[in-house]
């Protein structure tokens, strides 16, 4: 259940990240003004001293980089690649299964970076601040989709 979860999260990053070229310049000032959001409500939460933050934020944007490839863009480009072959009912078992093997591949690289992502930040905060953090970025996602929905008027 967590991961169907986490996989409509995710869809719906995806959505939203994937603009025409028409609108891309106002959407990354959305995206830039999301991060900046971001930024100041885990700051807050986390009530990340100066000291702290001057160390953490540089290690949390280089993995939260590192996802967002492994995340967002490699499974777009697994998705194209599905999409150019005729969609999923045009493969073959053969097919459906290395895809589905990528897709294992992917989500397996994406544990082991979040896991060394907290490791690293550990070096940089107390464990107590990157235990609140897990909960933090949940909180965040949460509140962020909220947002989302009450512009679309509660449709997605």
């Amino acid at each position: 259940m967590k991961n169907i979860k986490t996989m409509y999260k995710y869809l719906l990053i995806f959505i939203v990240l994937s603009t025409t070229s028409s609108v891309f310049a106002q959407k990354n000032k959305r995206f830039e003004k999301i991060k900046a959001h971001k930024v100041a409500y885990i700051t807050d939460k986390l009530e990340l001293s100066s000291q702290e933050a001057e160390k953490f934020w540089p290690v949390y944007n280089k993995y939260e980089k590192d996802l967002h490839q492994l995340e967002i863009m490699d499974r777009k480009e697994l998705v194209r690649n599905i999409v150019s072959k005729g969609g999923v009912k045009s493969l073959s078992e053969q097919e459906a299964q290395a895809k589905l093997n990528e897709l294992e591949l992917m989500q397996d690289a994406i544990f082991t970076k979040r896991k060394e992502k907290f490791k690293e930040i550990q070096k940089t905060i107390s464990a107590k601040k990157v235990l609140l953090l897990y909960r933090v970025e949940k909180d965040f996602k949460k509140e962020l989709l909220k947002r989302l929905q009450q512009k679309r008027g509660g449709k997605f």
